[in-house]
């Protein structure tokens, strides 16, 4: 059976003038392939409990393919409300289905603990 499992680790904010919007909410998302078959056309999608009025290009990272045993760190961005609380969530869609949607309450800074940006979607095999 697809199953996977989804991890917020965390999430910043900043201003994105390059797409002509303000403020900007960045979450830094793991997703593992713990189920028995390679998942396949993956849509990665992040939401905010705030949106802004525009929809960023970051928005929804599309994956073609999962493999069993493997995980993958992406970072999502939304456009979101200029000094509001920002509570997300991030949908996952693939061929084999729609899984549970995984959020954090608050945007909780990731500090210190960002990944590497040359590692983001890069498929790996999962670590213990």
């Amino acid at each position: 059976m697809p199953a996977i499992a989804l991890t917020v680790l965390g999430c910043n904010t900043s201003i994105d003038i390059s797409h002509g919007m303000g403020e900007v909410t960045n979450a830094y998302v793991t997703l593992k392939n713990t189920g028995g078959v390679t998942l396949t056309n993956l849509k990665v999608t992040l939401l905010a409990l705030d949106p802004g009025q525009q929809v960023h290009p970051d928005q929804t990272i599309e994956l073609t393919s999962l493999t069993i045993g493997y995980q993958v760190t992406m970072k999502l961005t939304v456009d979101s409300t200029f000094r509001q609380d920002t509570p997300v969530q991030v949908e996952v869609t693939s061929d084999q289905g729609t899984f549970p949607r995984e959020g954090s309450g608050s945007c909780r800074d990731i500090g210190l603990l960002a990944p590497n940006p040359g590692g983001l979607n890069t498929p790996v095999p999962i670590t213990p």
